[in-house]
């Protein structure tokens, strides 16, 4: 079945399902949690989130027919991490670099690309939320292919860890405060001034914070769905050193 868009015009029937990640870059990564973790652990635990994330990319997209998609905060592919886990973990996923600018201007930018490469819908998510239920993802692949103007996933500090559309929506991303609690209303505001009904998510949390790692290692504790094994594993280690609980 063909979905159609608010316009009346022929809607999509794949959805391109989006990763973005920051190139793994000691002293650019994960930054908000020092001095909590070194240089040396926020990258380490950055790259844990991107190998947890591209292992449930590959899931969800299994998942829900969508088509994996890996997109860098560069021109170009990262190094490899030492023991090559992230270029084994990643191998053979599509790879579409972010265009330059503003988180806004990127995400606009690969809305976009995919449209004109084969007119796919997206969903692009964030590598800081591996314990977002996999559940939620198809859930937004399955909006975006049925016409949704817009799917957004609010993320508690008021920005968000989703935003999935059938259609390039520029007017969403221009002008945002990105980076501040002020980015979820801003976007919903747009979103209403340009006649556009967005579905939401339910709320969830980036690993950003302190606080976010503990919240995180509870919901490790409890989850029976999909295991993030490398952010659990390095969440372990500082809880054996008794600087997590």
């Amino acid at each position: 079945m063909v979905a159609r868009s608010p316009s009346g015009e022929r809607g999509v029937t794949t959805c391109a399902l989006v990763l973005y990640a920051r190139v793994p870059e000691k002293g650019t990564v994960k930054t908000r949690l020092q001095p909590f973790l070194t240089p040396d652990e926020s990258l380490a635990l950055h790259r844990a989130l991107i190998e947890d994330s591209v292992r449930l990319l590959r899931l969800v997209a299994e998942r829900a027919g969508a088509r994996p998609v890996l997109s860098f905060s560069a021109d170009r592919d990262p190094n490899p991490s030492p023991d090559n886990r992230l270029a084994a973990v990643s191998e053979g996923i599509e790879r579409l670099p972010q265009r330059a600018g503003d988180l806004g201007q990127r995400l606009a930018g690969t809305l976009e690309d995919l449209k004109m490469q084969d007119g796919a819908a997206a969903v692009i998510f964030g590598s800081d939320s591996p314990t977002l239920p996999p559940e939620w993802l198809e859930s937004a692949c399955a909006a975006v292919v049925a016409g949704t103007p817009i799917v957004i996933g609010p993320a508690r500090d008021g920005g968000y860890y989703l935003i999935g559309a059938p259609l390039p929506a520029p007017s969403l991303f221009d002008g945002i405060p990105w980076g501040t609690d002020a980015v979820l209303g801003e976007t919903l505001r747009r979103a209403r001034r340009a006649g556009l009904t967005a579905s939401l998510l339910p709320p969830w949390y980036d690993l950003d914070r302190p606080e976010d790692l503990e919240h995180a290692q509870r919901d490790l504790t409890q989850t029976g769905g999909f295991a993030p094994d490398r952010t659990a594993a390095f969440l372990r280690r500082l809880v054996g050193a008794g600087r997590l609980s």
